[in-house]
């Protein structure tokens, strides 16, 4: 396999971030590209992508034979005390991590280290939080490094850190793509796949709504559809528009260019702004009030009573008492409790979803399972 230079590399994920692939075809070749920048050994590239709501897992993907089955993987990450998980990256600010940093050079205080990652031939493992340029952490990636390679150097985690919005924005693309092919909410993105000449091929059902509301009764393809799709394959930017629609409702419009059996398409995914999946599941599933539902989002993300209160800007004794009423209401006793109760009760169906998506060679969807699942 063919060194990449960082620079070639760095190229390489942007042009696929904006390939229209799924998330288990992004990661195929995403990872293929950085290995070939930055040597791994011992195990193949790990990802998971994430709910940038909640942090929650929403599915698992890794290329050949693992030694941690789904099911250990997810114990580890919510119920096992350790070091190095989903959780701990994302609430770096950097970013990235890797075991030895964490465990102060002594990766043997890591009970998976000493049972898992050793035995198999891992001695070096780096954790990357995808986050976007705004913000959002969309997903993780892990690099391992078998024992006699060099360890992970500065330059390597800075370019792993600089990729890391791009690897972000694949995997948005990835699930949106998921969700407006075969949605299971309502108010699902919708899909707009358009030909030469920028003219429409197909339209997915969801799309057919959201694009009434974007031509406001006139004739015609809506303007801030053919803008998005002309960007899409004519020019090396992000495609994206924000439209408000005649009823008042915003929509955003993210293009994307997609291999077909007939050549090179323009798809235009639209969706409705500000899909608050996690906080309607909060409510329906356990009677939270608004600021019960806020505090909720806010552990499900690790924040501390200092951090909760200092966002919220209310006590940090009010924010106790909200958890009390939470933990009741929720039937736990612990903030991991109610973490793993969260996850167990509406993301752990749509990991094993997705995995059997997966398998199947279906896109993945994101956040967390309709309560109807």
């Amino acid at each position: 396999m063919a060194r990449l230079s960082m620079d070639e590399a760095g190229a390489r994920i942007r042009q696929l971030a904006r390939a229209g692939l799924d998330t288990h075809a992004f990661f195929e070749a995403a990872g293929d590209t950085l290995s070939r920048a930055v040597p791994v050994g011992g195990a193949p590239p790990f990802w998971n992508t994430i709910d940038p709501s909640s942090h929650l897992i929403t599915s698992v993907h890794f290329d050949g034979e693992c030694f941690f089955d789904l099911a250990g993987q997810l114990e580890w990450e919510y119920q096992a005390v350790d070091l190095n998980k989903t959780a701990d990256v994302l609430a770096n600010s950097q970013g990235v991590q890797t075991l030895h940093q964490v465990t102060g050079g002594s990766p043997e205080r890591s009970p998976v280290f000493r049972e898992y990652l050793r035995p198999h031939g891992i001695e070096q493992e780096v954790a990357v939080a995808l986050r976007a340029k705004t913000g959002e952490a969309w997903g993780s990636l892990r690099l391992n490094r078998s024992p006699g390679q060099d360890t992970f150097s500065a330059v390597e985690l800075d370019f792993l850190g600089s990729v890391s919005p791009h690897l972000a924005d694949g995997v948005r693309r990835g699930l949106l793509l998921g969700e407006a092919l075969e949605p299971d909410w309502p108010d699902a993105p919708g899909l707009v796949v358009m030909g030469e000449g920028l003219s429409v091929e197909s339209v997915s059902p969801e799309a057919e709504r959201w694009l009434k509301e974007l031509s406001g009764g006139h004739e015609g393809t809506p303007v801030p559809l053919l803008s998005v799709a002309a960007r899409a394959t004519g020019w090396d930017g992000p495609a994206l528009a924000r439209v408000r629609t005649a009823t008042g409702r915003w929509l955003v419009l993210h293009g994307t260019s997609i291999t077909t059996p007939t050549g090179l398409r323009a798809a235009v995914i639209i969706e409705p702004v500000a899909r608050a999946r996690i906080a309607s599941v909060l409510m329906a599933a356990y009677g939270l009030t608004h600021r019960e539902r806020e505090i909720t989002k806010l552990v499900l993300i690790g924040q501390s009573t200092a951090q909760i209160a200092d966002d919220l800007v209310i006590a940090p004794v009010t924010v106790q008492q909200h958890l009390k009423s939470i933990f009741a209401k929720t039937g736990v006793h612990s903030r991991r409790d109610l973490v793993c109760t969260v996850f167990v009760d509406h993301y752990d169906p749509r990991v094993h979803d997705n995995e059997v998506r997966r398998v199947a060679a279906r896109p993945s969807r994101g956040g967390p399972a309709p309560l109807s699942n």
